[in-house]
């Protein structure tokens, strides 16, 4: 049996600077430190966000737009539905 153990760091280090991380990224779970972390509002608190995922979340007109999207989708399928099933 080996003596070696495996080498465990004694902080964890952000991803893009290597400096030491001040936490995990809310979309990717990545480290990050707070310079390369970049702050968006959640819908109860601010989310931290590494740079990769802060440049690839969607607009927040476009999440309301498929939201509504979905609805009316959703809608026309519970109208289909309903008048397919009814007698006629």
């Amino acid at each position: 049996m080996s003596s070696l153990a495996p080498f465990r760091p004694d902080e964890d280090y952000c991803v893009y600077c290597h400096r030491p991380a001040a936490g995990r990224c809310a979309v990717c779970h990545a480290l990050i430190c707070a310079d390369c972390s970049v702050l968006k509002n959640g819908l109860i608190r601010p989310l931290a966000l590494c740079k990769k995922c802060a440049e690839n979340s969607p607009r927040p007109r476009r999440v309301l737009l498929m939201w509504l999207l979905a609805a009316v989708i959703f809608l026309a399928i519970l109208l289909a539905a309903f008048l397919l099933l009814s007698p006629a």
